[in-house]
């Protein structure tokens, strides 16, 4: 777990040298609909298009992260590269998204990060707290300690938050998990139409089919942005040398991928 800006200092080493894997874990702007102003769309789209994640990505983050454009990416059961709708960077369409939403003349709003959880969360969020004041959604960051801030999104009572969803290979159980009706309250969404889909997807064995299911899940989820996904980390691991290691896109290491180089 080397972050980025330490990836050339361990790649200059005569000694050791980086090997890397983009993560299953899916990094999101939470917005729960059950607060105000989060129980509009609107709002929460214009958050989709006011935050310029091309930028963040090729400069705190140093190009080390690969940028989504749905719930889940490439390598994940179900991804599909032309789901839509798609968020681009777009600081008009977000301005009039806000006025739209009945905010002409703006919000303030608290979004609440993590401190050293995630690959700089904190630097990550105060980039984003601009790029929001400038759509009209006025922005204060809160930086709880993790333990509070975790105890309190398991029990739905953070409005608005960034953070991260790992373990996602197949992405049924974090839906389930996140948007489902009855299931976790850390976002507290419910949509009749996408409980329906996610209830068929995990009734459907044919894979093409459950595949569909999925891609119309998570076109829904999309459009309707209760979370605003963001990217993908890459994580970077150092080694020696002599070490070949293939890393995991869980994070896991295991002795089976690593060999002693002769």
């Amino acid at each position: 777990f080397i972050p980025p800006h330490f990836r050339e200092r361990v790649q200059k080493n005569p000694n050791t040298k980086i090997a890397t894997v983009d993560a299953v874990e899916i990094m999101f702007l939470a917005m729960s609909p059950k607060f105000k102003p989060w129980d509009n769309k609107l709002l929460r789209q214009a958050v989709a298009y006011a935050i310029d994640r091309d930028t963040i990505i090729a400069t705190l983050l140093q190009g080390q992260a690969t940028r989504l454009d749905g719930p889940i990416g490439p390598g994940q059961y179900g991804y599909n590269p032309n789901l839509k709708p798609k968020y681009q960077y777009d600081l008009a369409k977000a301005k009039k998204l806000v006025v739209d939403a009945g905010y002409p003349n703006g919000l303030d709003v608290e979004l609440y990060t993590p401190v050293g959880r995630y690959t700089l969360d904190k630097q990550i969020s105060e980039a984003m707290v601009p790029m929001l004041t400038q759509a009209g959604i006025r922005t204060k960051l809160q930086t709880p300690e993790w333990a509070t801030l975790w105890a309190n999104v398991q029990s739905g009572k953070v409005p608005f938050y960034y953070m991260g969803r790992g373990s996602v290979v197949h992405p049924s159980v974090a839906f389930a998990e996140q948007f489902e009706t009855g299931g976790s309250p850390r976002i507290g969404y419910s949509n009749p139409k996408l409980d329906e889909l996610l209830v068929l997807e995990r009734q459907t064995f044919d894979a093409a089919k459950r595949k569909q299911v999925l891609s119309d899940a998570m076109s829904l989820i999309t459009e309707e942005a209760p979370a605003h996904f963001l990217w993908r980390h890459q994580l970077l691991y150092g080694s020696a040398k002599n070490i070949d290691f293939k890393p995991r896109p869980n994070g896991r290491i295991f002795g089976e991928d690593i060999k002693v180089l002769r």
